[in-house]
């Protein structure tokens, strides 16, 4: 189960990088073109906030993994193990009968209005829309394994822009 957790993770970490790098590169390049040579191009700028939006989508999925996500456990920490346990349990019900939910309706979303093309660039809006039932069935599986972690050994994952994180203060502190 573990080792099907990490493969999840890595991929996961992997589209993540990959989105955020083409965001960053589309970014500077529609920048460039922009202000140097005067030329804006409608679609590049369509592709980009979709990106952009994958990035978020995806970003929340593996937030939940790694469970960064914003929380208020100030009540919850003075309770006992017990409490925080089924605490734990009803806040991942929560979220997966969201998860759900959204996961059910995207697919609906995406049969009335998934063949429509978008304006500038003719890509049909479901091939966009596939990101939200992909990923709410990625936050689904990360409750499931929430869930299973309150009763067997689950490995932490793997945050691996930790130790971007960690060189970049390094770095910082060198200069």
């Amino acid at each position: 189960m573990n080792n099907l957790i990490k493969i999840i993770d890595k991929t996961l970490s992997s589209i993540g990088k990959i989105l955020v790098g083409t965001l960053a590169a589309g970014v500077i390049i529609s920048v460039f073109l922009r202000y140097v040579f005067s030329i804006a191009f409608v679609w590049s700028e369509e592709l980009l906030t979709m990106v952009f939006v994958a990035t978020t989508f995806f970003g929340a999925a593996l937030g939940m993994r790694e469970q960064e996500h914003i929380g208020i456990s100030y009540f919850a920490e003075k309770t006992s193990e017990k409490t925080q346990k089924i605490l734990t349990l009803v806040t991942y019900g929560i979220i997966a009968v969201v998860s759900g939910f959204v996961f059910v309706y995207s697919i609906l979303l995406m049969k009335k209005v998934g063949s429509t093309p978008s304006p500038a660039t003719g890509i049909p809006r479901g091939a966009y829309y596939t990101m939200m039932p992909i990923t709410f069935a990625l936050t689904l599986w990360y409750c499931f394994v929430g869930v299973l972690s309150q009763y067997r050994h689950i490995e932490a994952p793997e945050k691996e822009y930790k130790d971007d994180l960690d060189l970049l203060k390094e770095t910082q502190q060198e200069i």
